[in-house]
């Protein structure tokens, strides 16, 4: 804005010098020379041309360095426009985001969400980028209350907006069901991952592992072919707890530790098998973890995902032997170091 002020001034002044004896009907005093310039700057020589030698230059030099400046005006302008658009600097994610979990559509659960994924207890707390045109004014107040959680407002079936949440480059994405979509929420999340899985497949970057909300059971295989990784109904899930506690006092609390983050309770996390473990049984791994239980962080071996498959407390006819690429999972107050197994 303050270099347009100064070539405005400027030309205004230099025009007025060279045209006001030769051409007075179009340059004859200042303010006729000061709309001349703003002429020039935003449409072109369409008002009063000058005459002279030394008043043409002046003009042609206007006209090209107005090119320039109105064209990165304009574009400022358009850019506070786009950050409104998609959350407002505050909550707008960097470009360069990375390593970071993307959350598609909001509802009722989202802060939550969001709280246990920033929970003090977690060593690796990733930033959050929610992908959303329905987030309440007061829930912009709860969010503001995290570090590192960002928002693009917006449709999550747009690749344009997906794009400004760099989901390529995202560690894993969660689909939320749309409230707003009543009976059809589970379509939505189909269009989303359909629409996530196809950015991948155009960039021929690592598939990205998809969490989805779903609302029915009978839209599980509908969403798997899509490409969500892991499906889960909330209330089918919280029906299995209420009926399993009734079996066995005391489940739900047993479920309720595992699945909170705090630095009071365990939780499950899956590893990869230690390198000098390939080769050898759950047993012997599962021995080699309890002989060091006395430490502040104490975990157990509770199960095992080879070839894709995840087994808990396997059997021996069901499992061998570690191989390269398999997982373990264990519970542990805080992510296990299994340093002290490498060393051996």
């Amino acid at each position: 804005m303050i270099v347009i002020v100064c070539i405005w001034i400027a030309g205004a002044l230099l025009l007025w010098m060279f045209e006001h004896k030769g051409n007075p009907d179009e340059f004859g005093n200042v303010p006729k020379c000061f709309w001349n310039i703003a002429v020039y700057l935003f449409s072109g020589l369409d008002s009063g041309q000058p005459e002279s030698l030394a008043g043409k230059i002046t003009a042609t030099i206007i006209l090209v360095l107005s090119l320039g400046v109105v064209g990165v005006f304009t574009g400022t302008v358009a850019s506070i426009f786009v950050e409104k658009r998609i959350g407002g600097k505050r909550f707008m994610p960097p470009k360069n985001i990375k390593d970071h979990i993307v959350i598609c559509n909001w509802n009722e659960k989202g802060v939550s969400i969001v709280a246990e994924l920033r929970a003090k207890a977690l060593k690796i707390k990733r930033a959050i980028v929610i992908i959303s045109s329905e987030i309440p004014e007061e829930t912009l107040s709860e969010l503001e209350e995290f570090k590192y959680v960002y928002l693009v407002k917006g449709d999550p079936t747009s690749e344009v907006v997906l794009n400004h949440a760099n989901i390529r480059k995202c560690f894993s994405c969660i689909i939320l069901s749309q409230k707003s979509a009543g009976e059809h929420a589970d379509a939505q999340s189909i269009l989303v991952a359909l629409t996530i899985k196809q950015l991948c497949i155009e960039s021929d970057c690592a598939k990205i592992h998809v969490v989805t909300e779903a609302v029915a059971r009978k839209n599980f295989e509908h969403l798997r072919k899509a490409g969500c990784d892991e499906i889960i109904s909330a209330g089918e899930f919280a029906l299995r707890i209420i009926s399993q506690s009734a079996l066995t006092p005391g489940l739900s609390t047993v479920y309720t530790n595992l699945v909170t983050v705090s630095e009071e309770t365990n939780e499950i996390y899956q590893l990869p098998v230690p390198p000098n473990y390939y080769g050898k049984t759950f047993e012997e791994l599962g021995a080699d973890i309890l002989s060091k239980r006395l430490g502040k962080n104490p975990s157990i071996l509770i199960g095992v995902k080879h070839k894709g498959k995840i087994v808990l407390n396997p059997r021996k006819e069901h499992f061998q032997t570690f191989a390269e690429d398999d997982k373990i999972f264990l519970i542990s107050f805080s992510r296990p170091q299994l340093s002290f197994l490498t060393q051996k």
